[in-house]
C-alpha cells in the first residue's frame, strides 16, 4: 500500500515505526500514531491511518517480528 501525498507518507512511517518497536493492539497504534503527527488530519488522512494500519497488520514490515 503506498502513501500518495505528504500526509499518507508521514502517516505510514509512524505506523511502520509503532510496528518496529513492538506488538500493539491496533486501537493503540491508531491513536499512537495519530496523537504524534505535526499536523491536523483529516477526514480522508484518517481513513488512511486505519487502512494502512490493517493493512500492515496483514503484511509484515520485512525483518520485523509481529507475533
Amino acid at each position: 500500500m503506498e502513501p500518495t501525498n505528504l500526509h499518507e507518507l508521514v502517516i505510514a512511517q509512524a505506523v511502520d515505526k509503532k510496528f518496529r518497536e513492538g506488538p500493539t493492539d491496533r486501537p493503540s497504534i491508531i491513536r499512537d500514531v495519530a496523537l504524534s503527527l505535526d499536523f491536523e488530519m483529516s477526514h480522508s488522512d484518517s481513513e488512511f491511518l486505519v487502512r494502512y494500519v490493517q493493512w500492515r497488520l496483514v503484511h509484515s514490515i520485512p525483518g520485523v517480528n509481529t507475533n
